[in-house]
């Protein structure tokens, strides 16, 4: 299957507030983790692109929701400290076009 990631769709406000932010309790732990690997607020773009790389580059299942055409990328991510880490990102296509849901360590 392909999907283009490259042109998806990745809010500001879903890296910095969620996934490098501390939100909610699950926003703490996925900051901590992000953060971990070298990923800061200052510089949000990183992750968003490393999330499209990590995307375009693994292995993808898909399945239906209520909100439209869910993809998960199982695969690795490459981070600012020089390490990689295997990490699934989820995206929804809800006939808007491709867009960044979350991301957790695998």
């Amino acid at each position: 299957m392909t999907v283009n990631f490259v042109s998806a769709r990745i809010d500001r406000a879903k890296i910095v507030d969620y996934l490098l932010g501390s939100s909610s309790v699950a926003a703490v732990g996925k900051a901590r983790f992000f953060g971990s690997m070298g990923f800061t607020v200052a510089r949000w773009e990183e992750l968003a692109e490393a999330l499209r790389q990590q995307a375009t580059h693994s292995s993808v299942t898909t399945n239906g929701s209520k909100w439209g055409t869910k993809y998960v990328a199982t695969g690795l991510i490459d981070a600012p400290n020089g390490r990689r880490y295997k990490i699934a990102s989820v995206w929804i296509d809800d006939g808007t076009g491709l867009r960044l849901v979350t991301a957790h360590p695998a």
